[in-house]
C-alpha cells in the first residue's frame, strides 16, 4: 500500500511539475518583432535612470508614463514628487518611439524619445536608450 501510495505521489508530481515547467517556457518565449506592436499594449513597470515608472501602452497608439524618484528620501519619506507623460507611440522595426504631448512636473512636452527594444519576452521588455543604458520592464497583471 505505502509503495502505491508513493509511486502515485510521485507521478502527480512529476505531472505538477512538467505543467509548471511547460507554463514557464510559454512565458518565457521571446516575442517576434512582427508581434512587438500587439503585444507591447497594457501595463509595464520598470526604472530607468533615478526613476521609476510605470507605463500604460493603450492599442489606440497612445501612452501615459507615470516617473517616480527612487532614493532614499523619495524611497522612505515620501518626497518625491510623481511626473507624468503622455502622448502617442509607435514601433518600426525594433525600434519604440514616444511623442511627448504633455507632461505634469516634468520638462519633457512636445519632445520624442526613442529606444530599441533588445528583448522583449510575453511579461518582460528590455529597452536600450541612445546613451546605452538598458532598462528593463515588466508587465503588470491585474488582480
Amino acid at each position: 500500500m505505502k509503495n502505491k501510495c508513493a509511486l502515485w505521489a510521485t507521478a502527480i508530481a512529476v505531472i505538477v511539475l512538467g505543467f509548471c515547467v511547460g507554463s514557464c517556457e510559454n512565458n518565457s518565449s521571446t516575442v517576434p518583432e512582427a508581434e512587438y506592436s500587439t503585444t507591447i499594449v497594457g501595463r509595464w513597470q520598470g526604472t530607468v535612470g533615478a526613476s521609476k515608472e510605470t507605463m500604460s501602452i493603450d492599442g489606440d497608439g497612445t501612452f501615459v508614463c507615470q516617473l517616480y524618484p527612487t532614493g532614499f528620501i523619495a524611497n522612505t519619506l515620501s518626497q518625491g514628487v510623481k511626473g507624468t507623460v503622455h502622448g502617442t507611440w509607435k514601433i518600426s522595426g525594433a525600434i519604440i518611439t514616444l511623442r511627448i504631448t504633455g507632461a505634469k512636473n516634468e520638462r519633457l512636452e512636445n519632445t520624442n524619445a526613442a529606444s530599441t527594444i533588445v528583448g522583449f519576452k510575453k511579461d518582460e521588455i528590455v529597452l536600450r536608450s541612445d546613451g546605452g543604458g538598458t532598462s528593463p520592464f515588466h508587465r503588470v497583471r491585474a488582480l
